[in-house]
């Protein structure tokens, strides 16, 4: 079943959240993990998140949010993050939580989703290339000091 991401989920969130971090090689920190939840409890916040969920256990994480796209003139969903527990992958629930997405899509009227994910990610991209078009363009990054 897929609903929102709740306040009873968050020890299985951090395992979950801990884990995509981790898949990416990004150290995680308690102070990321607070403000994330918050973001995603605070209905003022643009962040949100979704689970699915099997036998009162989340399994799958996505955390999305609305973005402007100026070319076009109109808004998109743009999916931040999607990590399926690694026991429960081949159940296609990434798929369906992506599914979701474009739910979400029509409902907040938006002109598509999309969504980055790393070149070395083979798994997930045969997935994506199967649902979604690439793009081709580049990620770049301007970090600060």
């Amino acid at each position: 079943m897929i609903r929102k991401i709740k306040r009873k989920d968050k020890e299985n969130w951090i395992k979950l959240y801990c884990g995509y971090a981790k898949f990416y090689k990004v150290p995680m920190k308690q102070e990321i993990l607070d403000t994330l939840w918050n973001w995603i409890h605070n209905e003022n916040h643009i962040v949100n998140g979704i689970c699915y969920e099997i036998e009162d256990k989340i399994v799958g994480i996505a955390h999305y949010r609305t973005m402007p796209r100026p070319i076009k003139g109109k808004y998109i969903g743009f999916l931040d993050d999607l990590f399926v527990d690694e026991h429960f992958r081949g159940q296609k629930i990434a798929q369906k939580l992506i599914k979701y997405l474009e739910y979400l899509s029509k409902e907040n009227n938006w002109d598509g989703i999309r969504w980055i994910t790393h070149s070395s990610n083979d798994s997930a991209k045969k997935l994506y290339d199967k649902i979604a078009k690439n793009t081709g363009f580049e990620l770049y990054e301007l970090k600060r000091n």
